[in-house]
């Protein structure tokens, strides 16, 4: 076994094979979800437009889906994300920061909006 973690076998051996043949089998048939590791703020549930979590430092953090087309303008989309947030909760909120969540293509899916509430 310790060969085996020390990679002590020559190139073109049985050994060798067998051992880049374990290691490709695990790049490319290990599902990626596995390696899922992006905070639950990112995570964009499919059958949900506004999802409240919070982040690491427990500030409330609400993911809201948006509908994009090839030729949306950032600013529409992040006032559009702001306005389903509003209509979505009956509480005033005040967004502090914003981050735009992207699918495995590279298209704005959602985001993710900072909320602070408002002391009346």
């Amino acid at each position: 076994m310790k060969k085996f973690f020390l990679w002590s076998f020559e190139r073109g051996s049985i050994q060798y094979d067998v051992i880049c043949v374990v290691i490709l089998a695990f790049i490319f048939l290990t599902p990626g979800r596995i390696f899922d590791d992006r905070p639950d703020f990112m995570r964009v549930s499919p059958d949900e437009t506004v999802r409240k979590t919070s982040d690491k430092d427990g500030n409330t953090v609400f993911t809201v889906k948006v509908d994009t087309t090839a030729f949306s303008a950032t600013e529409i989309t992040q006032k559009a994300a702001v306005d389903r947030l509003n209509k979505t909760v009956s509480a005033p909120m005040k967004v502090s920061r914003m981050l735009p969540i992207y699918d495995t293509m590279g298209a704005l899916i959602a985001y993710s909006l900072w909320v602070e509430e408002d002391e009346k």
